[in-house]
Formats: structure tokens, sequence, C-alpha cells
């Protein structure tokens, strides 16, 4: 027998503790691979089971470059270990050398397929195509049917994807599998929500919170079943369980807008205005809490509820701005703009957002038909702040809609002494000289753009377009053009320029591929139809040409009376050669 010193002892000990319990539940250590039962007096487990406790001491002082060397001679020494093939695929995750990571995972998962661990990191890993995750997981739950973690993520894949009721009868299974898991039960309560099982739902909810009594989310999800259950019938459910919320934390937000939003539906007005005047005395306070009560409320879209909510509130509050902001957001989500109004004017210089009330309460009145209050506001404002870029760029637009084209000009290129170098007030005194007729100026107000920024995606457009319209300088059109899709990959009226473009130089395949997919990025917009079946035209697709101007004309606005007059004209044209 070797001598061995007291460190080498100690090394020993240390690592029999690792190998014979193991780091991770169902994991062998080094020199305990499922391949053989390999020992630790065999020279290469034992150095491979000393790099592995050595890449773990770097790992744990955030040595990632010396733990990831450690790992790979441990792996050296023992290249058939699944075990530290494992370790080392997590200790690139934890790098975020995700790529390398998956890479590994998948020859691992490929040489080992019955493996359950290498599947489930796998799994773990891979992101993006949730057919190859679904058909993944699906594998892992046949090797382990008793994988919580599998149950769950495949679960909520199925719910993403729209499966619900392959998800409802795999978390029904989950729940027959671990009765006393809540987490199976809550999910199964929120698949049946889903296809309208409220009572099912209910049963599934109640059982949650008997094993889990603390929790606040399923009686959130209870008071939306009941609701769904009828509300009048189950009145007095829905206060019990917001008011056991409330026991549970007296200052939960979301609890005490739902119920002071149940019992002003219900006509509880005494109620109802003890709830939203403690809140408003909360605002008081904490003025962060109007935020919190919008973001409760608003990206669920529900815009009744906040309008109610923060003029409830606004009794106590009348001055506070964040509410008045928020309010005419509501109203103006509501469509109903002269109440939006209402608020916005009531919104103080001092908010945060006030330049963005300013531009709502113009584009309301503009989209009411209210054009010359829409101007006469912007004026005001631009008198009072005439160096503001935005407030001037807005009001050129509405000059140049109310065909007052030369006070735009005029009052762009008073702007730009101010700041010559301004990119958005250029653009916009270009694009107002070519609806002006000085389209040679246009021309040379896009030049310079490019000058001053060469990657102004608009203005290389723009540029592009005007001479593909123009049947000019056609090549540099394409160039224009291509750096403009170069900068902007998705963007449909840059796609549609560009098959502009080759339909002018008659490359007319080249054109219908480039447009037919500027109709699908610009949602079939009516100016890029019309392109798309001028071209269908050229190549021959009359059937095509016809649905295409068809549709073109279903998506005009009110305001395109001239492209509807052309389509129109086409149509007809087309009408005795098409059958």
């Amino acid at each position: 027998m070797k001598h061995l010193t007291v460190c080498t002892l100690a090394i020993a000990s240390i690592l029999s503790f690792f190998l014979v319990s193991g780091c991770i539940k169902g994991s062998r250590a080094p020199g305990l691979e499922q391949s053989g039962s390999k020992i630790l007096n065999q020279d290469s487990d034992f150095q491979a089971s000393y790099y592995y406790l050595m890449a773990r001491r770097h790992d744990s002082k955030d040595e990632a470059d010396q733990a990831q060397k450690a790992m790979e001679k441990a792996i050296a020494k023992d290249p058939g270990s699944n075990f530290l093939q494992r370790e080392y695929i997590r200790s690139l995750q934890k790098q975020k050398k995700s790529d390398q990571a998956l890479a590994l995972a998948q020859d691992l998962a490929e040489k080992y397929p019955d493996d359950v661990e290498n599947l489930i990191l796998l799994a773990r890993l891979k992101k993006g195509n949730e057919k190859d995750i679904t058909i993944l997981l699906e594998r892992i739950l046949q090797l382990a049917p008793e994988d919580k973690e599998t149950f769950l993520r495949l679960g909520k894949v199925y719910m993403d994807e729209g499966m619900n009721l392959k998800a409802m009868n795999l978390f029904s299974r989950m729940a027959s599998i671990f009765p006393d898991y809540y987490v199976a039960h809550f999910y199964l309560g929120e698949t049946q929500r889903m296809a309208d099982q409220p009572a099912a739902a209910k049963d599934s909810y109640l059982k949650t919170l008997e094993l889990e009594p603390d929790l606040l989310e399923p009686r959130f999800q209870l008071v939306d079943v009941y609701k769904a259950m009828g509300e009048k019938k189950n009145k007095a459910e829905i206060i019990t369980v917001l008011k056991e919320i409330l026991d549970f934390d007296p200052g939960d937000e979301r609890a005490l807008i739902e119920l002071g939003l149940f019992y002003y539906n219900t006509k509880d007005f005494y109620n109802a205005d003890e709830i939203f005047a403690s809140l408003g005395r909360e605002i008081r306070k904490n003025p962060d809490l109007v935020v919190n009560i919008v973001q409760l409320l608003i990206p669920e879209h529900r815009y009744q509820d906040a309008a109610t909510v923060l003029s409830q509130v606004r009794k106590v509050l009348p001055g506070n701005a964040n509410i008045n902001f928020f309010l005419g957001m509501a109203y103006e989500s509501l469509k109903k703009p002269d109440q939006a109004i209402e608020y916005y004017l009531k919104v103080t210089p001092d908010h945060p957002q006030y330049k963005k009330t300013i531009l709502s309460i113009a584009f309301l009145y503009r989209d009411m038909n209210r054009m010359e209050e829409a101007i006469r506001f912007l004026e005001q404002h631009h008198r009072q702040s005439p160096a503001d870029i935005d407030i001037t760029s807005y009001l050129a637009s509405f000059y140049q809609d109310n065909n007052r084209d030369d006070i735009a000009v005029t009052m762009l290129q008073r702007a730009l002494k101010v700041v010559p170098k301004n990119t958005a007030l250029l653009f916009k005194l270009g694009a107002v000289l070519d609806t002006a007729g000085q389209r040679q100026q246009s021309i040379e107000t896009m030049k310079t753009i490019i000058r001053l920024d060469p990657t102004h995606a608009s203005a290389l457009n723009y540029l592009g377009y005007t001479y593909a319209e123009m049947g000019i300088h056609l090549d540099q059109a394409l160039e224009l053009v291509q750096r403009a899709l170069e900068i902007r990959p998705e963007d449909g009226y840059i796609t549609d320029s560009l098959g502009w473009v080759y339909f002018k130089k008659q490359a007319y395949d080249k054109a219908v591929f480039y447009l037919e997919k500027a109709v699908e990025l610009s949602d079939y917009e009516t100016v890029i139809a019309a392109h798309l079946a001028e071209a269908y035209l050229k190549t021959g697709q009359q059937k095509k040409a016809v649905a295409m101007y068809k549709k073109a004309l279903d998506n005009a606005r009110q305001d395109q009376k001239e492209e509807i007059q052309k389509i129109e004209e086409k149509l007809k044209s087309l009408k005795n050669t098409v059958q």
C-alpha cells in the first residue's frame, strides 16, 4: 500500500463523498458511470474526479476560464462520462456560450437517445422551434412519466400553441399522478377556464388553495370564474374571495381595484366610494400608485375599468396631472375623443408626457375632422416653444394635409436656420417640397440628408422611389433603395420601392417577387397592392391583377381619392378582357 499524505487523504475523502452521493439527483459522478462499474483506484478516474472538483472550485470563485479548462481536462481523462459532459455543457451555458452548449447537448442526446437527463438538459437549452421542443418533451415523458418539470413545460407549450385540450388532458394526468402537488391543479384550472368550463375550473382552484392556502393568484382566478358563472348569483363569493386577499395583504392594489370596481358595477356605490377614496389618499402619499393602477388595467385592454377607477379616484385629487393624463389615454382608447381632450387639457406643463399630450390633442382634433382647431392648437404651442422640433414637424404636416404647403415650407425653413443639420426637419421639408410641386428642390434636400447621414433609410428610399417614379437614374435608384433595405429589411414600403424600381427597369419577374413580399409586409396597403397588380399585368397574370386591384380598393382610405379613381378606371378597362 502506497503511503498517503494528509492532503491526499483529504482529497480522497472529499472525492468519496461526491462519488457516492452524486452531485445531481439521478446523476452519477465521474467513475460511477452507467457504462461500467469503474472504481476510484483507477488512475484515470481519480484524475477525472480531481479535475472535476477543481472545476467546481474555480466555478465557485467565478473563475470561468479556469473552470472550463479543468472540465475539459476531466473529460479528457474520462471521455465516456455522461455526467462530465453535462456538467461541461452547464458551465458553457453559465458563460453564455449558448450555441456551443446547445450543439454539445444535441450531440450527447443523439449518442444516448434514451438518457433522460441528457434529453432534459437539451430541452432546457432549446429555443425557437416549438415543434421540435414539443417532440422532445413528449419523448422525455415517455421515458420518465413522472418528471414534474417536463409536465409543466410541455403543458405550457401546449397552452402557448393554442392546444388547450392537449394541455388540459396533460395537467389532468399530472394532477392524478401528483394529487398533492398544487401547481398541477392550478394549471388544470387555467386550461379549464380557457375551455369555458368555469365549474370545473372553480373546483381545481379550490383544490389548489386547499393544498396551498396562502396563494393569491388562484383567488384572483376564482373571482374571474365566479364572474363567468354569474356576478349576481356569486356576488357573496366574489366579495369574500377579494376580502380574503386583502386579509393576507391589506395594501394589495389589484384586490382593492377589483373590489372597488365590483362594488361600482353592481351599483353598491357606498362601498365603492370608500375604496376609491382610500386609493386616492394612498396616491397622495405615493404618486407612483397611479401608474400601478394603469399597468393593471390598460395592458389588459380594460379601458372602461381604467376610466372608472381613475375618474372615481380623481374626486379626491382633481388636479393630479398623472390621473388626468391616463384618463385621457383611457378615453382615447375607448374612442371617446371629446372626453379624452377634456382630460388631456388638464395635464400641466411639468408633466413628463406633456408634449405627447399636446400632440395627442392635435391628432384627436384632426381625426374628428376639426383640422382648423388642430392647426390653431399646434400653432399656439409652436409660438410657446418655437424650437420644439416635434411640434414644428407635425404642424408642418397639418399644413401640408390642409393644402397650405407654402406655409409649411416657410416654417420648416425658418426652423432649419436654427438647426440646419436636423435630418428630421430636412426630411419633412423634402416631403413637403415634393407635394408642393418643387420636386428638384425635394431631390436636393434628400441628397443633403444622405450626405449628413448615409444610413438615413427614409431619405435613401424617398430619393430612390422618386427617381423610379420619374423614370430617371434607375441604376442609382436601385442602389439607393437596396441600401435602405439593408438598413430596414422588413420595411414593406422600402420593399415596394425596390419592386417598383425593377418594374421601371422592365424586370417584371423581379418586380413581382418583391412586390408580393411588400404587400404581405404592408398588409396590402392600397398603393403597394396597385403596384403589384400592374406587375401582374406585365407578366400576363390578368386574373391575379384584377383580384389585387380589388384588394387595393378594399383597403383604400377616404383621403386616397386619386388612387381610388385610378384603380376604378383600371378595373373598368379590364372588365371585358378578364372573364
